[in-house]
């Protein structure tokens, strides 16, 4: 029986589809553990799966590439989800119509402040210029900024890294700083979400309705958009 057992952990282990599986089986967990936790922001299914999977490399044989690799997949269900969130832009255009003036001044302020607060902080920390120009992608979702960060001088793996740590401090944070600062309108909290958190923000947003989640994703992608345009003239 243990010989069984063996053979059959060894098939798993060394599956083509491992790092899919394990991906999966992490972001389950993370939402099981959300869930028991009473969705306490900390306890976010994201910070899970990403602490559990860097556990798995870092502790087993399992090399960072070998997981990528195994793991690609999930790469081509991006373009579905990211067509998906159409449809709450579309059950929510009457509020995206009245409030398209502040919303496009959010965006473009508060996008501005958020990176430019960033970059000068690893700056003025002396950070390396590949760190700094990686910064610069921080508040764009990963498929932009893995082809804007070499164009800049940055390191698309660090800019990956990045552009995930700010997703998930931003899923974390949102909740409590909404609390506090009594942002209670769904216009404002999906903006937000969608201008500092981008992928896992709306994630996020779309945890609190529909509508906070149409204007998080129209401002993932305007912010996309405006960094995709604007940072390879700003620092050819």
């Amino acid at each position: 029986m243990d010989l069984q057992w063996q053979s059959a952990w060894q098939a798993v282990w060394m599956s083509p589809y491992l790092g899919l599986f394990a991906t999966i089986l992490s972001f389950q967990m993370g939402l099981w553990i959300f869930k028991v936790s009473g969705k306490h922001p900390f306890m976010h299914p994201v910070l899970i799966s990403v602490l559990s999977l860097c556990a798995l490399v870092y502790l087993t044989d399992l090399s960072f590439s070998r997981y990528m690799e195994s793991a690609q997949l999930i790469s081509f269900f991006l373009g579905p989800v990211i067509v998906a969130l159409a449809i709450p832009l579309y059950q929510n255009l009457a509020p995206l119509k009245r409030y398209w003036l502040p919303f496009l001044l959010a965006n473009l302020l508060g996008g501005a402040i958020t990176i430019a607060i960033a970059v000068g902080i690893v700056f003025y920390m002396g950070a390396s210029d590949v760190t700094v120009a990686s910064m610069w992608t921080k508040s764009i979702t990963t498929a932009f900024a893995l082809q804007i960060a070499p164009d800049i001088g940055g390191l698309a793996a660090l800019a990956a890294a990045i552009i995930m740590f700010t997703g998930i401090m931003g899923a974390v944070m949102a909740p409590p700083l909404f609390r506090i600062f009594k942002i209670n309108q769904a216009p404002a909290q999906g903006a937000a979400l969608g201008i500092c958190a981008h992928a896992v923000g709306t994630a996020k947003a779309l945890e609190y309705g529909s509508e906070q989640g149409a204007f998080a994703a129209l401002s993932m992608s305007i912010m996309g958009i405006l960094c995709a345009l604007a940072l390879p003239f700003m620092l050819a």
